[in-house]
């Protein structure tokens, strides 16, 4: 049995704060949570988040090692909020009258799709006298 410690612990042999990883390059290091501690406490800066230590610690580096270690990384690529698509398609769940164009994720499977909205309108709702798309 392992004797008691002052340091809280969660389980799984992980603590539950987050500190830098001192024994890998700074470009290559990350933040950890594990036990044994490779330090006193106090010797090196703790943080409540994974997060945290990555933008104190690791913050403008440039590799993204500790960002990418986290458990829902940033991406490099811009993300469209709200479930938006960058692909137009025609809503056929509409009557063809009052019908328009949407860019809802996901893109229904068999659908013509278009880059924007007009071209979408263009060839799908052509000839559509309600004027709805």
């Amino acid at each position: 049995a392992s004797p008691p410690t002052t340091s809280p612990t969660i389980s799984g042999g992980v603590i539950d704060f987050w500190y830098p990883d001192y024994s890998a390059a700074w470009s290559d290091a990350g933040c950890k949570n594990e036990l044994p501690l490779p330090f006193t406490r106090g010797d090196r800066p703790e943080y409540a988040t994974h997060l945290e230590c990555c933008k104190n610690a690791y913050g403008g580096q440039t590799s993204g090692k500790c960002l990418s270690e986290l458990a829902s990384p940033p991406t490099t690529s811009p993300t469209i909020a709200g479930g938006i698509g960058d692909k137009w398609y025609p809503d056929y769940d509409t009557a063809w009258s009052e019908a328009g164009c949407k860019a809802d994720l996901p893109v229904p499977s068999g659908r013509p799709n278009y880059d924007t909205q007009l071209e979408c309108c263009k060839g799908s709702y052509a000839g559509q006298t309600s004027g709805k798309c």
